[in-house]
């Protein structure tokens, strides 16, 4: 049965300024919502069962009204002003749709990748897709962009809804989930490859002031990706991609830790 339409809502519409303000961290926040962009997006959050508060479209999105119609979806048609609006950009790709962010479980999978204040939201979003493409969760630190913001879900592809997302307060947090910390240095760490077995999170800090000292100092082991070519450093998502993927090759992890 076809969900019905209703009017077309325009730029000034309640439901439309309402979505429009998630792009300020504050609205975030006291709501605890957010908005996906695009029909990827809103593809992998229904096969994860988040189910929109509020979806938008053009009149003539009829693959977005077909999937309304599919999940039993109330779809709200907007003009382009509105859709605008909503996505914050001159040329957005619709659907925009409103959803209520997930409550993640604790960590468990082999792996985490801890951002350690990582503030552009395009390297924290491809963080997180790096750890869900490796089956690893995602953790973060204050200071970090908002791993729930409208910018770093768009970088992030679909990966928030394939692995948990936990706030890391202090290293004590991933000792608790059973997790080695692996701090990355620019010199003077293992070689990844040379870890022994276990579950690692790979802290992974700011690219202008990497991790704070003390941080380095607490962790398990600190790890160095080797360059022959003598670069000096490497962007922090880069790094984080190069180091999941070595640790995940390299590694035989044991179950999650039950105590």
């Amino acid at each position: 049965m076809a969900v019905p339409r209703h009017r077309v809502l325009g730029h000034r519409n309640k439901l439309v300024v309402e979505a429009a303000s998630l792009h300020r961290a504050r609205e975030r926040r006291s709501t605890g919502r957010t908005l996906l962009e695009g029909p990827h997006l809103l593809a992998e959050a229904l096969a994860a069962r988040v189910t929109p508060v509020n979806l938008f479209a053009l009149p003539d999105d009829v693959a977005t009204a077909t999937l309304a119609d599919q999940h039993g979806l109330e779809l709200h048609m907007v003009d382009a002003a509105a859709l605008r609006r909503i996505a914050g950009t001159e040329t957005p790709r619709g659907p925009m749709a409103v959803i209520e962010v997930p409550r993640s479980p604790a960590p468990d999978g082999p792996g985490m990748i801890v951002s350690w204040g990582v503030s552009d939201p395009g390297n924290v979003g491809t963080m997180i897709r790096t750890a869900a493409a490796f089956g690893w969760d995602f953790g973060y630190t204050l200071g970090t962009a908002d791993p729930w913001s409208p910018k770093v879900l768009r970088s992030g592809a679909g990966g928030h809804f394939r692995l948990t997302v936990a706030v890391v307060a202090s290293l004590d947090d991933l000792n608790g989930w059973g997790l080695s910390s692996a701090a990355s240095v620019v010199t003077g760490g293992l070689d990844p490859a040379a870890l022994e077995p276990g579950r690692y999170a790979v802290l992974i800090g700011g690219e202008a002031t990497g991790l704070p000292p003390d941080v380095i100092g607490s962790a398990s082991v600190q790890v160095t990706i080797p360059m022959p070519g003598g670069v000096e450093s490497l962007n922090a998502a880069v790094a984080a991609a190069i180091l999941a993927y070595q640790i995940s090759r390299s590694q035989t992890p044991g179950p999650a830790h039950s105590e």
